[in-house]
């Protein structure tokens, strides 16, 4: 069975022909939380969409009007109502990009540092399907450029569960363990960034 959920808010599902309705129901019920998380990422995402059209900017859990924003955060931002959506959605990208770099930095170094662990590479992308990954092997580490405009207790709890990963490649008890030692609100903080789901 192939279920699909898509941005017009438009959920498919595709089943082999003697598919019993009784069994695409059970399905469906199984699936039901994640329908409801991917119906409420998109239906963000489209709020955001409108909000960037607005001139409105979402930054670190909040959203301001672009006209009236704090200087001291956006002063490098050059927006012009001259601009088409496009020279604006790359100009917000850079920015963005810059901002990411600087507030991960700072994250990941002090929380690399209080559990020793040397991290070799940091890539911060758009991610279509998480917020972070990492490759222990290498001790890479990749996070989704998005975190940006989430709260800074969330991009902690990414980059601290992405820096665990580099002695618990797995998601079992002795990982959250590990992650509960140095975050004990880790899973308030998971809930939260949940409502953001993919």
């Amino acid at each position: 069975m192939i279920l699909r959920v898509k941005p017009s808010l438009e959920v498919t599902l595709s089943v082999p022909k003697r598919t019993s309705l009784r069994e695409i129901k059970d399905f469906l019920e199984q699936q039901k939380d994640w329908i409801e998380e991917k119906l409420v990422f998109f239906k963000q995402k489209k709020l955001q969409e409108e909000s960037f059209l607005k001139n409105k900017i979402e930054y670190l859990g909040k959203i301001y009007e672009i006209e009236n924003a704090p200087q001291e955060i956006f002063a490098s931002l050059d927006l012009q109502s001259s601009q088409n959506s496009l020279q604006k959605e790359a100009i917000m990208k850079k920015w963005y990009q810059a901002r990411a770099k600087g507030i991960f930095s700072e994250i990941l170094n002090r929380y690399a540092l209080i559990l020793g662990f040397e991290v070799r590479r940091v890539r911060i992308s758009t991610m279509k399907t998480r917020w972070g990954s990492c490759n222990p092997k290498k001790a890479y580490i990749n996070l989704n450029l998005e975190l940006i405009k989430k709260e800074i207790q969330s991009i902690e709890y990414v980059i601290l569960h992405e820096l665990s990963h580099l002695k618990y490649p797995n998601h079992n008890q002795e990982f959250y363990e590990f992650i509960a030692t140095y975050m004990p609100d880790w899973k308030e903080r998971e809930k939260a960034l949940k409502k953001y789901s993919f």
